[in-house]
């Protein structure tokens, strides 16, 4: 329980049980005002600050979660290959987020990466055995029955991205089908016809939202879908690179590339370079997340800015939350288009 020594009395304690009956709340609602998990109308957040003030309360958040028993142990999981993890400064980034906030709530982040090859009964002896008290579960590529079914109940579990349509775990996913939408409607305003996509993995719900995306905004512009300027990539830079030298091999025309990340953009640049074709006069090229290569390349990357860090912080909140046994809706995040050298922009 949250508690505070007050007064001349050491003995003396304050719980959030009775700072919530001073406000006229429930504890949840003391919670959600102090740790910001949530909003709370303007009313309720102000008879909560009066009654912390007043008995001068700080929660004890570190005490209070390790309560019962509890390991104090966050995992981050992602299934994905080294060249994705570590090649792609997306996951940097959504690392960095959560771990800050877990690492600031008092607790300890554990870092998971497994391979996609990897057993599923191998998996859940190493997630059982380490008595963890939640997880983050970012980059499924799996059904994720198996989760629902085999996980330990006790366990805290958010996913990072919808995986698919989970009915017992709650997610924080950022809005990909807008996002593949602006990037489309962005190269069709600049004058795009023939726009390929560089899909992500489409076993990953991201891959499908943001082709849904690229889709719509085709179709909206009195387009018809052209399957062959659909290509299937895993958001990997040597996936995409060696995709678009199949395009070119093949000649199918096109003026326009919407990747689904900046590097399968940058993979898709480079080979255009390389056959003597020119970004953006002959081909513009918009990647997706806004990582720290789009702008820094050149020429400069026109993407889709998706809020990376606060991705990773915001399920390590939704976590923390349900271990203070609050009740925890699904996020999304939205997303802006980042116009820059490579779809023309100056």
């Amino acid at each position: 329980m949250a508690k505070r020594l007050i007064g001349a009395n050491p003995h003396a304690e304050i719980t959030i049980d009775q700072v919530a009956k001073a406000a006229k709340v429930s504890p949840a609602t003391v919670s959600r005002v102090l740790n910001g998990t949530a909003k709370v109308s303007a009313e309720k957040e102000k008879a909560v600050r009066k009654a912390v003030a007043k008995y001068n309360f700080t929660p004890n958040a570190t005490a209070r979660r390790l309560a019962g028993g509890r390991s104090g142990l966050i995992a981050l999981l992602m299934e994905e290959s080294s060249e994705e993890f570590f090649l792609n400064p997306f996951w940097g980034q959504v690392v960095q987020g959560f771990s800050t906030a877990i690492t600031d709530a008092g607790l300890h982040p554990m870092l998971l990466i497994r391979p996609k090859t990897g057993t599923e009964d191998s998996l859940f002896s190493t997630l059982q055995a380490g008595q963890l008290d939640g997880i983050a579960i970012f980059s499924w590529h799996r059904p994720l029955k198996s989760f629902e079914k085999m996980l330990d109940p006790k366990i805290a579990v958010v996913f990072g991205g919808d995986l698919g349509g989970s009915k017992k775990y709650p997610y924080v996913d950022v809005d990909n089908v807008k996002g593949g939408y602006l990037a489309t409607k962005h190269l069709l305003d600049a004058g795009c016809k023939n726009i390929v996509t560089i899909t992500g993995d489409l076993k990953l719900q991201s891959g499908r939202d943001r082709l849904e995306g690229y889709e719509k905004a085709i179709t909206s512009a009195g387009l018809k879908i052209n399957d062959q300027l659909i290509i299937h990539g895993d958001y990997t830079q040597s996936k995409a690179e060696e995709l678009t030298h199949q395009l070119l091999k093949k000649k199918i025309k096109f003026d326009g590339v919407f990747a689904g990340n900046d590097l399968s953009a940058l993979g898709a640049m480079n080979v255009l370079f390389q056959n003597g074709i020119s970004v953006p006069s002959k081909v513009k090229v918009v990647g997706f997340d806004d990582s720290p290569i789009a702008s820094r390349n050149h020429p400069s990357i026109t993407t889709i800015r998706q809020p990376i860090r606060e991705l990773g912080a915001q399920v390590a909140h939704s976590l923390l939350a349900i271990l203070d046994g609050e009740e925890v809706e699904d996020k999304v995040l939205d997303v802006k288009l980042i116009k820059r050298q490579s779809s023309g922009a100056k």
